[in-house]
């Protein structure tokens, strides 16, 4: 129950995020990938666990539990009592039950009724391609009632399809279900993280390589878990990610192209949703793409740089006396693909790079009516 409304909107929340995602104590998922990277940012960060879990579940085995729907109105409660629910930035990611979500979108109300500025990362953690969906299906439709809180929401593919019942195979159904977000639900900012397309579907678009700040550390020759942009075969993939605003009646979209490192990697999209939010400001000319190259720059190098830092220990330990089939070597295999935020802590906080992209024309592509 929501009472007790604490105004006005203090100054000392200028700079404060309240982070309502799921927790683990060992690796970066969730609340362990965003914090310390919005701190590094110089932003005072709030958390509220929505799990709390050994590890994540990309170990094949984990202990932990669901934080009730009671307990989070519970701590919601104690922050409004005492004047601390003032922040001026909000992000919420995996939440896996529908009256927890009920919840967290009642205070998200009751917070931007107290600040209509309040800026909002939604992130609608609710599945992916490989797996489906791997929340209670009683979820989507709270999230389809929470889309217009949002100042900025990141889903990735199989999100988008979910929210809007379309899918995404061309750049036509991709302009059909970005209108409907912008249009249907009100979202100024919307960022597709990852969207797999035809090599020849993207023809119109004038891609751009990666930086040289980052294929620097990419071994040569080409080594075989690397794809890199561009394609010999018209029907090859290129995975693009996407950012979209909507503003006086137009929609205005960015394609920013990724390289693909074939390993599995878990916290992805839990640190570029946190780098979006930290790195977005209403107050610079565009400020969706700004955010969003700024983010994927820092990402896709931490993501490299793990990688080349798990091979280097795979090298290192070849010998090892569980099997492949064993649960151990599936936990030692997960470990070592743990984000390395620490030790990267210095590239996160002096993140002064802008990943490439280049804006959609619209205008240019033949659109489904």
């Amino acid at each position: 129950m929501v009472t007790d409304v604490v105004s006005p909107f203090p100054s000392s929340s200028k700079d404060t995020v309240l982070s309502i995602q799921s927790h683990v104590v060992s690796g970066y998922v969730g609340n362990r990938a965003a914090t310390f990277p919005l701190q590094l940012l110089g932003y005072e960060v709030d958390v509220i666990n929505t799990v709390h879990f050994s590890n994540h579940t990309g170990y094949g085995r984990f202990k932990g539990h669901k934080t009730t729907p009671d307990e989070l109105q519970d701590i919601f409660d104690g922050l409004r009592v005492n004047g601390l629910l003032t922040h001026s930035r909000v992000l919420t990611g995996y939440i896996p039950g529908a009256e927890a979500l009920q919840v967290i979108a009642q205070e998200i109300k009751s917070m931007r009724h107290v600040n209509p500025d309040l800026c909002y990362l939604l992130d609608p953690v609710m599945g992916d391609v490989d797996r489906g969906l791997y929340v209670s299906p009683s979820v989507v439709p709270v999230y389809k009632q929470m889309l217009s809180l949002a100042t900025i929401i990141t889903p990735n593919q199989f999100e988008i399809e979910t929210l809007t019942s379309v899918p995404i195979d061309s750049l036509p159904a991709l302009h059909q279900a970005l209108r409907l977000l912008h249009t249907e639900y009100h979202i100024p900012h919307v960022v597709c993280s990852s969207i797999p397309l035809k090599a020849n579907s993207l023809a119109g678009l004038a891609l751009p390589s990666p930086p040289p700040s980052y294929t620097q550390f990419v071994p040569s020759p080409t080594p075989p878990w690397y794809d890199a942009l561009g394609s010999d075969k018209a029907t090859d993939e290129v995975l693009v990610c996407f950012a979209s605003s909507w503003n006086g009646g137009k929609m205005r979209t960015w394609a920013y192209p990724l390289p693909t490192i074939r390993a599995a990697f878990t916290g992805t999209g839990d640190i570029l949703s946190a780098m979006i939010l930290g790195h977005y400001s209403p107050n610079v000319s565009c400020p969706l793409p700004h955010a969003v190259s700024k983010a994927l720059s820092v990402v896709q190098q931490v993501l490299l740089r793990t990688h080349l830092h798990s091979l280097s220990q795979t090298t290192q330990s070849q010998e090892t006396t569980h099997p492949l089939s064993s649960p151990l070597r599936r936990s030692q295999e997960a470990r070592k693909r743990e984000l390395r935020l620490v030790q990267e802590q210095a590239l996160i906080s002096n993140s002064s790079e802008h990943w490439p992209g280049c804006e959609v024309p619209w205008d240019a592509i033949h659109l489904r009516s």
